[in-house]
């Protein structure tokens, strides 16, 4: 874990007093730790009309206490997009392959896989990284792995009424019509 901080912002939507405060790595990347429940400081509200925080890069420590704990979070909404960074994917491909990380937390690692994939294969029409070779690696990773992808959802898979139901159709839809 580094030293740094990172650092929090709020401001009052009753007196308008705006606040920071720092906090440490591994309670600034989870959402549950960096809830800031406290009333404001100055009038005692506790409704809040904009908030910022600096979020720490992902690290191997992160990941080991979020791969255990299917309560962490480091957002409710499009946690595979966070985690889909090129810089990621080693960490990721590690974890998603660790029977020790939880079912969900893989299922989340999975479909940060197939986004990372569509963010760089150059023919989805919306690749921001426009990385063949890189779009390459990562379709060879998802493909070695088919048996885990669809070992994470299979009893799901029935009840949904398709396969790996936890990664958007988009996602698949696409990966599967550019063969990879």
């Amino acid at each position: 874990m580094t030293s740094q901080k990172y650092e929090q912002t709020r401001s009052c939507a009753k007196c308008g007093n705006e606040e920071t405060r720092f906090l440490d790595e591994l309670t600034a990347a989870f959402e549950e730790t960096r809830a800031w429940s406290e009333s404001c400081n100055k009038c005692g509200s506790t409704d809040f009309s904009s908030g910022s925080n600096a979020l720490p890069p992902l690290s191997r420590q992160q990941l080991e206490i979020w791969a255990i704990n299917d309560k962490l979070h480091f957002s409710q909404q499009d946690e595979d997009l966070i985690l889909a960074s090129p810089d990621n994917l080693e960490l990721l491909l590690e974890f998603l392959s660790s029977p020790q990380t939880h079912i969900w937390q893989r299922r989340t690692l999975a479909s940060a896989l197939y986004v990372l994939w569509y963010d760089a294969y150059p023919e989805t029409g919306e690749s921001y990284l426009e990385n063949a070779e890189f779009a390459k690696k990562v379709a060879y990773e998802i493909n070695k792995r088919t048996s885990l992808l669809i070992g994470l959802g299979a009893s799901e898979s029935e009840e949904f009424g398709e396969p790996l139901w936890y990664i958007s159709n988009y996602l698949r839809e696409k990966f599967d019509k550019n063969k990879c």
